[in-house]
C-alpha cells in the first residue's frame, strides 16, 4: 500500500478539523435556536435545466438572514437561522430541471433579506468535484413570498482564512432589491459588494498584447491576448478556459451534436463523389446526389410540426429575389435614390423589355421601384481582404479563391426580381442581364433554353454575399459585438441589479459560443473557414474600422437604406423584424421606467456607470480609443434603453 504524501495528510487533517469546528458551531447555533421563537418556512428550489452538470448529489444546506433592527448589534447570529439541510444526498437528488419543496421549522428571523446556500464536498470523478447550479430559491412565510435568483455555480471548498464561512457559501439577494444607491440595509450592501468582487475575479477581459511582444519561437505557443483590430473578448483562449457560469447550456448543445450530421450527410457524400466540379455535367451530378438523398427532408423532420419550406426551384429569379429579402442577408440592399452608380454600366437599352413599356431607369428610380446591392468597394483590391487557399484536392492547388466585386439591380413590382448583375466595376464584359419573360425556362422547358451565364452570375453574387453574411452580419454583428456587454455586465453589475437581470437571459452564453468560434470557425485552417472564400480575420478587421453601434439600430438601418418594408412585396423579414424590434423596445423601456424614475437616477447609478465605461473603453475602444458609438457614461433613461436594445440583423 502506497504511503500518503505529507502534504496530503496535512490537507486531510485540516479538513477533519474544519468539519469538527463546523459541527461545533452548528451545535452552538442549534442550542441558541432552541431558545428562540420558531416559525415555518416553505422553501422551493429549482435546479437549472440548461447548464452542464447543473444537478448535484451533494448535501445542500440553507441559512436565512433577516434584517437587523438595530445596526449597533454586532452579533449577527441573532438575526440568522441555523444551517438547515434541505435534501438527501444521492445521485438522483436535485436533478436537472427539478423543483423541490421543503417545509421546515426554523428560527423566526422574519422574511429574510439574504439567503445563503452551501454544499458538501463530493467527488464525481478522480479530478472533478460535484457542483450545483440552482436557478432560484423561493421563500414563503405565511402570506409573504420572496424569490432569490441564483446566478452562480455552487462549488464545495475549504473555509477561507478570513472568516469561518466556507468559500462555497453563496449569498443570495432578494429579487426585489433595486439600485445600489437606493439600498439602506447594510447587510445587503455588503453581500452585494462581495458578490460583485467575486465576479470581477472570475470574469476578466483578454489581456492586451505587449507592445514589445515578439513572435514565438518554433515549438512555442503564442501567448493568449486580445486580437488587434477587433472588439475585445473574455479572457479565455478556449471554451474549456471559460468560467463554468459562462459555459453554454447543454440541451441545445446536445441536440446540435446529435442532429448536425443528419441533414448534411448527403452533401458530404456528394462532395466526395465530385470534390471539384469543373463542368456543368459534374455540377448537375452533384445536385442529383443531394436530391436522391433528399437531405432537406431530413432537416424538415426535426421541425415541430414537420415542415417543407425549402426552395425547390432555386434557379429561378423569383426564388433569388425572395432569398434576398428573407434569406441570409435581408438588409443587404438599398433603395436607388438618385441614379445608378457610374461604375455599374447597365443602361436603359440593356433593360428593354424588363421594366415595362415606356419606362426607364430614371423613371423607376423616381417611382422608388429600383433597389441595388453594391459590393464593389468591399471587394476592391485596395480593401486589403485576404482570400482562402483552394483545397489541395482541387485542380488549382496553391491558389487563392477569387471573389467577384458584384453589383445587382433589383425591381420591386408584383415580385422582387433581379434585373442586372455586374461582377466587376466599370467593365461591361462582366455585365449580365436577366432573361426577358419570353426567354425564361419553365419546368417543362428544354435545358438548351436556359440562360446558364445568368445563373452563374447569380451564383457569383451569392458567393460574395455569403462571406459578408457569415463574417460580418453573423459573427461580428450578432456574436462578437455582444460579448463586451456580457463581460462588462458580469463584472460591473451586481447580480441584484435590474439591468443585469434584464440582460442576463439573452447574453449568458455569448462568450461560450464566441470562444468556440475563435477556436473552430475563425482560424484559416478550420473546416468551416476552408469552405468560405474570404479570410475571416481580414474581413472582420476591415468592417471594424468603420463599425458603429448605430449599424445595429434596426429603424435607422432601414431608414438609411431607404427601405419601407410595406412597399416591398413578400419582404416578411423586414416587416416582422421591425415589429419585433418595437415589442422588445417597449419591454426594455418599461423595465427601465420601473427602476429609474428620472434621468438623475440613471446618472447617479454607479454600477451602470462602470458598466458603460467598461463596454466603451475596455470592450470597443481598448486599442484605439474609438468607442464605436458606445458612451462612457449613460446619463438618461432614453439612452439606457437605446444602448441595451439593438436589433439582430442576422
Amino acid at each position: 500500500m502506497l504511503q500518503q504524501e505529507p502534504e496530503q495528510e496535512e490537507e486531510e487533517q485540516a479538513e477533519e478539523e474544519q468539519e469538527e469546528e463546523e459541527e461545533e458551531e452548528e451545535e452552538e447555533e442549534q442550542e441558541e435556536e432552541e431558545k428562540d421563537a420558531k416559525t415555518t418556512y416553505t422553501i422551493e428550489v429549482k435546479t437549472s435545466d440548461g447548464y452542464r452538470n447543473a444537478k448535484t448529489g451533494c448535501k445542500v444546506e440553507i441559512r436565512l438572514i433577516g434584517e437587523k433592527e438595530d445596526e449597533r448589534v454586532l452579533d449577527e447570529r441573532k438575526y440568522r437561522t441555523e444551517w438547515h439541510k434541505i435534501n438527501v444526498p444521492n445521485d438522483e437528488n436535485y436533478g436537472t430541471g427539478c423543483v423541490d419543496t421543503n417545509v421546515v421549522e426554523m428560527k423566526d428571523v422574519g422574511m429574510p433579506c439574504i439567503v445563503q446556500l452551501k454544499i458538501s464536498k463530493r467527488k464525481v470523478s478522480v479530478i472533478e468535484e460535484d457542483a450545483w447550479l440552482c436557478d432560484y430559491v423561493k421563500i414563503e412565510q405565511g402570506d409573504l413570498k420572496k424569490t432569490f435568483p441564483v446566478y452562480a455555480f455552487l462549488n464545495p471548498s475549504k473555509e477561507s482564512k478570513e472568516s469561518k464561512e466556507p468559500k462555497a457559501t453563496v449569498s443570495l439577494i432578494a429579487a426585489d432589491t433595486q439600485l445600489k444607491e437606493n439600498l439602506t440595509n447594510h447587510q445587503v450592501i455588503r453581500y452585494r459588494r462581495e458578490n460583485l468582487d467575486k465576479m470581477k475575479e472570475l470574469v476578466q477581459w483578454a489581456p492586451k498584447p505587449a507592445e514589445d511582444q515578439e513572435e514565438p519561437k518554433e515549438g512555442e505557443e503564442k501567448p493568449f491576448t486580445a486580437a488587434s483590430g477587433v472588439m475585445r473578448f473574455t479572457n479565455a483562449a478556449t471554451y474549456r478556459d471559460l468560467p463554468k457560469i459562462m459555459k453554454k447550456y447543454t440541451n441545445i448543445q446536445r441536440d446540435f451534436v446529435q442532429n448536425i450530421f443528419t441533414g448534411v450527410g448527403a452533401a458530404g457524400l456528394a462532395a466526395s463523389k465530385h470534390p471539384d466540379p469543373a463542368t456543368l455535367e459534374e455540377f448537375h451530378q452533384y445536385h442529383k446526389l443531394l436530391d436522391i438523398f433528399a437531405s432537406h427532408e431530413k432537416l424538415d423532420t426535426f421541425a415541430d410540426p414537420p415542415e417543407d419550406d425549402f426552395l425547390d426551384d432555386w434557379k429561378s429569379d423569383e426564388s433569388f429575389g425572395w432569398q434576398i429579402l428573407n434569406g441570409m442577408l435581408p438588409f443587404g440592399f438599398k433603395l436607388c435614390k438618385e441614379e445608378i452608380p457610374q461604375h455599374f454600366c447597365v443602361t436603359d437599352e440593356d433593360l428593354e423589355g424588363l421594366l415595362g413599356s415606356g419606362k426607364t431607369i430614371q423613371s423607376e428610380i423616381q417611382a422608388e421601384k429600383l433597389y441595388i446591392t453594391d459590393y464593389s468597394e468591399i471587394y476592391a483590391e485596395e480593401s486589403g481582404l485576404e482570400y482562402t487557399k483552394i483545397l489541395p484536392e482541387g485542380r488549382c492547388q496553391n491558389e487563392n479563391c477569387q471573389v467577384a466585386a458584384p453589383m445587382c439591380l433589383f425591381y420591386s413590382g408584383e415580385q422582387f426580381l433581379p434585373l442586372a448583375i455586374q461582377l466587376q466595376p466599370n467593365d461591361r464584359e462582366y455585365l449580365f442581364i436577366a432573361p426577358k419573360s419570353g426567354e425564361k425556362q419553365t419546368e417543362s422547358g428544354e435545358e438548351e433554353t436556359f440562360d446558364w451565364k445568368w445563373l452563374l452570375a447569380k451564383m457569383y453574387f451569392r458567393n460574395a454575399s455569403f462571406s459578408i453574411h457569415e463574417w460580418i452580419y453573423h459573427f461580428t454583428y450578432t456574436h462578437a459585438t455582444v460579448e463586451p456587454f456580457q463581460v462588462a455586465a458580469y463584472r460591473c453589475l451586481s447580480q441584484a441589479h435590474p439591468i443585469y437581470k434584464l440582460l442576463r437571459p439573452h447574453i449568458r452564453t455569448v462568450a461560450a459560443i464566441n470562444a468556440g468560434a475563435r477556436t473552430n470557425l475563425i482560424p484559416r485552417d478550420s473546416i468551416p473557414a476552408k469552405g468560405i472564400s474570404v479570410d475571416a480575420q481580414s474581413m472582420v478587421k476591415l468592417f471594424y474600422k468603420t463599425f458603429n453601434l448605430d449599424k445595429l439600430y434596426v429603424p435607422e438601418v432601414l431608414k438609411n437604406n431607404g427601405i419601407v418594408p410595406e412597399k416591398i412585396p413578400s419582404y416578411h423579414y423586414g416587416h416582422d423584424t421591425l415589429e419585433l424590434w418595437n415589442i422588445v423596445r417597449k419591454y426594455v423601456e418599461a423595465v427601465i421606467e420601473l427602476f429609474y424614475h428620472s434621468d438623475q437616477d440613471v446618472e447617479k447609478d454607479s454600477e451602470l456607470k462602470h458598466f458603460a465605461h467598461e463596454v466603451a473603453c475596455d470592450g470597443f475602444g481598448w486599442e484605439d480609443g474609438n468607442t464605436r458609438g458606445m458612451p462612457e457614461h449613460i446619463k438618461t433613461k432614453k439612452g439606457t434603453g437605446e444602448y441595451l436594445h439593438f436589433g439582430d440583423l442576422h
